[in-house]
């Protein structure tokens, strides 16, 4: 019974209800249209350059330690002494050139983030003289 009691209140409040809020209203009127200022496109082309180049030379710096491990196990395994030294020598270039563009393409990669993220070139004035209600300052750009 109260079930039924429920059911028909729930019933007789949707028919006294049954308009939406503001359903006579007329409709909407289109947002107006803002143009917006374009900021000028910035050229990246150096930025993704360095960043190829840095990925570039951190793979290469895996192929150059690959065969610097390779020399260096013929190395352990040689008895001929001349062939040892070579071997050795070999070791070590491998090495400095697997250090060497390692630690180029690191440079790279922070360049090419430092160039696309960062980097905001300047107005062509890099000396402003700034005069402001509330302050006067000269701002040096670089």
């Amino acid at each position: 019974m109260r079930w039924l009691r429920a059911g028909i209140t729930l019933l007789a409040l949707v028919s006294i209800f049954d308009r939406a809020a503001g359903a006579d209203a007329p409709a909407a009127v289109p947002f107006p249209v803002v143009a917006l200022d374009s900021a000028p496109a910035r050229p990246n082309g150096w930025a993704y350059a360095s960043l190829l180049g840095g990925a570039a030379l951190i793979g290469s710096s895996f192929y150059f330690t690959g065969r610097a491990n390779s020399h260096y196990d013929d190395y352990l395994r040689e008895t001929d002494p001349a062939r040892i030294e070579s071997l050795y020598d070999t070791t070590l270039r491998n090495d400095a050139y697997a250090r060497s563009s390692l630690i180029a393409g690191e440079a790279l990669i922070a360049t090419g983030l430092y160039l696309r993220f960062i980097h905001r070139p300047h107005s062509g004035a890099r000396l402003q003289w700034s005069i402001a209600p509330t302050r006067c300052a000269i701002a040096f750009r670089f």
